[in-house]
């Protein structure tokens, strides 16, 4: 996912004052004349051993000074059409991105070409300069010439980056959780059939961190409001690398990692903010909940949306800071839902005190759980008018 406007702004500044081009940047005063350089470009930075996004800075000369552009920029479309007509010798293709920022008045471009553990990418037919079965990559500051090949120890690092070999045990298990086929699961345990020393291990909580009667408030929403709390280890080598602790759901028919609190403050920080329960997608937790979660179980698959009813799901951090500013000015109306439907939400519980809270926190995640739709159309109007009215008339 491409970074926002302020964030690109600060990583161009950031990047300018090492006043020298690196291993993930570039800077080029111009956009390149010949479509298939820059494509060139695009590969080398694509096959790098580091698991860092690479850019493409465009309107920044030679001595890292901030000069624009005058010659014709060019289309994230365009390049995305030429690249989707080059033949690679697996299916992956390199992804981009092209943003633009100001900088001391100036317009910049901003190619981002996002990591990829599928390397070494590398052609089946010759393009430009490019030959077939060669591969292309950047070392430091410098591109694979046009009439080379990576030396044997950069393409051994490429493949070693492909299988996993280059990223550290905690890294390698979050990002393979995805494919839930490379795991065996025994007695809540689970094995990686390709790295068995790579564990996933649900166990009972024996520390002092959940009393035997805790709960929270989303699992009120459940058909069957008992619920318990467990953790589950990350472990490389039974050395456990990250323990997060797991909501047990539904009397036990949905696991799920606890989710963030997040909070809107009204006016002072200290000041009664407004509560809720949150992931972030591609964070550790919100992959975990997906391990952990069967779609093809009926009873999961409900217990999940009934959860995820009073739970919020931000595509980024930069979405939950944006809709939490975006909620300040709708304090009122957040009030209004909670007051106006207090006695519509059954809470089971003998304590009143906790009964009025989390009939209050189950209605501000449905409400925002709403608000959180109605800002996402506010956010696509904002950026792409057109497209936003174009979307409108279909439906």
């Amino acid at each position: 996912m491409s970074m926002n406007k302020r964030d690109l702004e600060h990583l161009v500044s950031e990047l300018r004052k090492r006043g020298k081009e690196g291993a993930y940047w570039d800077f080029k005063q111009e956009w390149h004349d010949n479509i298939e350089d820059l494509i060139k470009d695009i590969i080398c930075f694509a096959n790098t051993v580091h698991n860092k996004d690479c850019y493409l800075i465009f309107g920044v000369n030679d001595s890292c000074e901030i000069v624009g552009m005058q010659k014709p920029r060019r289309k994230q479309s365009d390049i995305l059409d030429t690249i989707s007509k080059l033949t690679f010798a697996s299916s992956h293709a390199p992804s981009i991105a092209v943003d633009s920022v100001t900088l001391e008045s100036q317009k910049i471009d901003v190619l981002t070409v996002f990591n990829t553990d599928q390397t070494p990418l590398y052609l089946n037919r010759q393009y430009g300069k490019m030959k077939a079965g060669c591969i292309y990559t950047r070392t430091e500051d410098r591109n694979t010439p046009d009439n080379g090949n990576a030396s044997f120890s950069e393409i051994e690092f490429l493949w070693k980056k492909r299988f996993g070999m280059t990223k550290p045990a905690l890294s390698f298990i979050l990002d393979h959780l995805a494919n839930k086929h490379e795991w065996n699961e025994l007695e809540q345990t689970y094995y990686n059939i390709y790295r068995p020393e790579f564990v996933l291990s649900v166990h009972e909580d024996d520390s002092d961190r959940f009393s035997r009667d805790a709960d929270e408030f989303y699992g009120y929403v459940q058909t069957n409001s008992r619920m318990s709390f467990e953790l589950v280890d990350l472990k490389a080598n039974n050395t456990v690398l990250m323990t997060k602790p797991l909501a047990v759901l539904d009397s036990g028919r949905l696991i799920v990692p606890v989710p963030d609190w997040g909070f809107i403050h009204r006016g002072a920080v200290t000041r009664d903010p407004i509560a809720y329960k949150y992931y972030i997608e591609g964070s550790d937790t919100e992959k975990i909940l997906h391990f952990l979660y069967d779609p093809e179980n009926e009873e999961q698959y409900y217990a999940l949306m009934r959860h995820m009813e009073v739970v919020l799901l931000f595509h980024s951090q930069q979405e939950k800071e944006s809709f939490e500013d975006f909620c300040l000015s709708r304090l009122d109306s957040i009030e209004k839902y909670v007051s106006d439907n207090m006695e519509s939400v059954y809470v089971d519980d003998s304590t009143k005190i906790k009964v009025k809270t989390y009939k209050k926190r189950i209605l501000i995640g449905n409400y925002l759980n709403q608000l959180l739709q109605e800002f996402r159309k506010v956010i696509i109007i904002t950026n792409n008018p057109e497209t936003a009215q174009s979307k409108a008339q279909v439906h």
